[in-house]
């Protein structure tokens, strides 16, 4: 069977515990290369991905747009796939992304986010959140998302934006005006299933809103955790979803701590 020509890229930082079921579904899915972008991982991620693939890289620990743009440019394939290491890719996910992606002539598209799991409250609380954050966004982001190596390397991601890279990759194309679009096209997420697991990846996350507010200016307000936690209280609530308030409630707590953990690493920056 020929391969796709697709260049699947996972950029992973201590991923062990689900990036050996993410690249056994890269696997099957037949893509020409899997390309590892490892963030200085101190668990097994390296061993198990070295099963998979030859083409392990290091972002040397400056986050992941450098890490998105390391893959890019070692890319040899017309596509480029940006897959989480937490993602699982049913058969035919990629082939089917490429199709749409040229039928549509788009520049992105990124699959539907499931839930493998929702056991646990924080796990159904994250993909109420996801699955609405989507509606609103229609953009995606770049969790399973297919796009053109061409477009990539034209737009690039900025070394400044250690975070939310994503968001600043794709508000980069809206404004160009390139068409992106959600598919329908499914793949499944891990959600973080625990309220540590939860508080500790949106604190990380927030360190890069200090960066996107001096690029974009202070009067978004995406950037700002109590708008962000008034936003989504009004919407629980409007939803009929309050139980998910004290969900928003953690997310404040811990965007505001990595905010200013943000503002710490910007003044210590050599990216300025």
């Amino acid at each position: 069977m020929n391969r796709l020509p697709i260049s699947v890229i996972i950029p992973v930082k201590n991923g062990e515990k689900f990036i050996e079921q993410c690249l056994e579904s890269v696997k099957i899915n037949n893509a020409a290369e899997i390309i590892v972008v490892d963030g200085l991982s101190k668990d097994k991620t390296l061993e198990i991905a070295v099963k998979y693939t030859s083409l392990i890289y290091s972002d040397n620990g400056l986050g992941a747009g450098f890490a998105h743009q390391i893959g890019a440019e070692k890319a040899t394939q017309e596509y480029i796939a940006y897959v989480d290491s937490d993602i699982i890719l049913p058969p035919n996910v990629l082939s089917n992304l490429i199709n749409e992606l040229k039928e549509g002539g788009f520049a992105s598209v990124a699959a539907t986010v499931e839930p493998a799991n929702t056991s646990t409250y924080w796990e159904r609380a994250i993909d109420w959140n996801s699955k609405l954050l989507e509606k609103r966004r229609k953009t995606g982001g770049l969790q399973a998302t297919v796009l053109k190596k061409d477009t990539v390397l034209k737009y690039g991601f900025d070394a400044f934006i250690t975070h939310g890279d994503d968001l600043d990759f794709t508000t980069r194309l809206q404004k160009d005006a390139c068409k992106q679009k959600i598919s329908y096209i499914f793949v499944y997420h891990h959600h973080r299933a625990d309220c540590k697991s939860v508080f500790k990846a949106r604190a990380n996350q927030a360190t890069a809103l200090p960066r996107l507010i001096k690029k974009y200016g202070v009067f978004n307000p995406r950037f700002w955790p109590p708008l962000i936690l008034l936003y989504w209280i009004a919407l629980s609530v409007l939803k009929g979803k309050p139980q998910y308030i004290p969900y928003f409630l953690l997310n404040f707590l811990a965007q505001s701590l990595g905010m200013l953990k943000g503002l710490f690493n910007l003044k210590i920056s050599p990216l300025k």
